[in-house]
């Protein structure tokens, strides 16, 4: 048996970035950033107008007085979308050419205009823009290469990709970026006690939460499975399955049978298969049985089969692997040391896991150890932000007192 620590450090080893791929933008929601990104154009790439409103040269307005207003002539009016066509505002001084154009926002600005008076506060009368106040250069006007210049690093490589990344490259007219590729990820769960929600319920039967909640897990980090199969204890049909996804997986995440029960067979088979072991049993609740190995590529991570334990060995053993293959630089969960809300009994003899919630009191932000800690108990996960760590080294920690959490 391992300490948590040893485990840690074990995976990091093992888990390497997977080869960069070139994939289409929308599907790369997820991935990170593979190389660094220069920008193909500048943004904005035209001067435009910042709102609905009048085009103007505000030179053409440096004469305006209350009572002795400036008649600047309406043109034509510019959408959106729109080339610039006109023939542009002179100079100032004939009062005959001092033009306007009514314009739409993002609309290009014409040439010579150098600014846009809002449609709300602009006076138009009779085919004139009309004003009775100088009105200054360069308001609501958005300038070429203001937000970046052509051949300006936007994005470093090792970038997360989230929605906004994508609509931000989007804007640059990338259609496809080079990313670390992501994992193909497999989940069996084994007893022949489970049953798929939805069915009737037998007596001795219990329905299959594991495969749903780590699906949904992967589905967060936008990992569709490649494989989720709920397996009876049989090792014959077992094994054809495990042999079936260590083919296709990175990853392959057996759920149940990695115990010493009899019927536990995960473990034997995966030796049978090729799998080397690189440790069983790590010295923490809950999830001590948790198994660690490879075959060739392939990593292969046993999790005990209780749900919290299931919860539990996931985040801080499988989700750290699955980030590191996607190029992540910081793969584990976010930490924080938090005072706790409630005293806590430690066990003497290994690492505690137990589920908290993080509350903001008068007192700042504590971290609330939740009711039903179990291994087989799922109701407090419902309220889970966060495993609160309590090492082995006393006995008790008390209200108060600050203790390492992973937030989730």
């Amino acid at each position: 048996m391992i300490t948590y620590e040893e485990a840690k450090k074990l995976i990091e080893k093992a888990a390497k970035s997977l080869p960069v791929q070139e994939i289409l933008l929308e599907d790369s929601l997820g991935c990170v950033v593979a190389e660094d990104i220069i920008s193909p154009i500048s943004l904005p790439s035209f001067d435009n107008s910042a709102m609905d409103g009048y085009a103007f040269k505000s030179s053409d307005t440096v004469k305006a007085r209350p009572g002795k207003p400036v008649y600047l002539r309406i043109v034509c009016t510019i959408k959106a979308g729109q080339p610039n066509t006109g023939t542009g505002i002179p100079a100032p001084g004939a009062a005959s050419g001092m033009t306007a154009y009514k314009i739409m926002t993002g609309a290009l600005m014409p040439k010579g205009a150098d600014t846009v008076i809002p449609q709300e506060i602009a006076l138009a009368k009779n085919g004139f823009l009309v004003f009775n106040n100088f009105f200054g250069r360069g308001r609501n006007v958005r300038y070429e290469g203001e937000e970046l210049k052509k051949g300006q690093q936007v994005l470093a490589k090792g970038a997360a990709i989230n929605p906004g990344t994508i609509g931000f490259l989007a804007s640059l007219g990338k259609s496809r970026v080079r990313v670390f590729g992501k994992p193909r990820v497999s989940l069996v769960a084994t007893g022949s006690e489970l049953v798929e929600p939805g069915r009737p319920l037998s007596p001795g039967k219990i329905y299959d939460s594991n495969s749903f909640m780590i699906a949904a897990a992967l589905s967060k980090m936008a990992i569709q499975p490649a494989l989720v199969k709920t397996v009876p204890d049989k090792p014959k049909v077992l094994r054809g399955v495990i042999a079936g996804a260590l083919q296709k997986s990175d990853i392959l995440i057996l759920m149940g049978g990695v115990s010493t029960g009899d019927y536990d067979y995960v473990k034997p088979l995966l030796q049978e298969l090729g799998v080397s072991e690189i440790f069983w049993k790590v010295s923490q609740k809950p999830g001590k049985p948790v198994y660690f190995g490879k075959k060739n590529s392939t990593l292969v991570f046993g999790l005990p089969g209780n749900p919290a334990s299931v919860f539990v060995c996931f985040y801080e053993y499988v989700y750290p692997a699955l980030r590191r293959m996607m190029g992540f630089a910081n793969s584990g969960l976010p930490s924080a040391m938090l005072p706790l809300q409630n005293r806590v009994r430690a066990d003497q003899s290994k690492l505690l896991f137990l589920k908290g919630k993080v509350a903001v009191t008068k007192k700042g932000r504590r971290v609330i150890p939740l009711p039903h800690q179990g291994s087989h108990m799922l109701s407090s996960l419902c309220d889970t932000d966060g495993f609160i760590l309590i090492p082995p080294r006393k006995t008790v920690f008390q209200t108060g007192e600050r203790v390492p959490v992973h937030l989730l």
